[in-house]
């Protein structure tokens, strides 16, 4: 009898000791935060393109050419030279991501202070202009395969249809309409 009560208490003890292991071992749950987005910008001149930049993602057609008259009445300076570039780049006729890189270009090698201080945010809209431009010739690239692949299906159609005219103006052969009226 003592050894059965010994190991009852035995038992209990281990399972009034394993619970009060559990109990003490305490885990705090990780929290993992993202570190806050900070967006420096060097120069208030720069925010100010970049606003420029999403006012003019907004403009109508019409707009738009207003906006390209009104800035070739304005100097040279570096940040008119990139707003033309911006109103240019936006426009999107034939060759105006070309012109507008171009001009971003002039801005980049540029010298002076301001056109340094401005140098960073050239460079970025170049490259921007010339992924839109490598974008831009493989969809008309891409709209050529369509067009060539669309006329040979309706060749292939034509072709078809002439076939089947063939196929139901030929007479029924005689050797079949004479076995069928036996």
């Amino acid at each position: 009898m003592m050894t059965r009560i010994s190991a009852a208490s035995l038992a209990a003890g281990l399972l009034l000791l394993s619970g009060c292991a559990t109990q003490q071992v305490v885990t705090k749950p990780v929290v993992v935060q993202a570190p806050p987005r900070v967006v420096l910008v060097a120069d208030p001149q720069v925010a100010e393109l970049l606003a420029y930049q999403n006012s003019v993602r907004l403009m109508t057609p019409s707009e738009l050419v207003k906006a390209q008259l009104d800035l070739a009445r304005l100097d040279h300076a570096p940040q008119n030279t990139i707003r033309r570039a911006i109103v240019q780049a936006t426009l999107r006729t034939p060759g105006d991501l070309a012109r507008a890189q171009t001009l971003l270009d002039t801005v980049a090698q540029a010298t002076s202070k301001e056109a340094q201080l401005l140098a960073p945010l050239a460079q970025v809209l170049s490259a921007q202009y010339a992924e839109l431009q490598r974008q831009n010739d493989t969809i008309d690239k891409l709209n050529g395969q369509l067009r060539d692949a669309q006329r040979r299906n309706d060749q292939l159609n034509e072709k078809l249809e002439g076939l089947k005219n063939i196929e139901r103006s030929l007479s029924v052969r005689p050797g079949a309409a004479s076995g069928g009226q036996k």
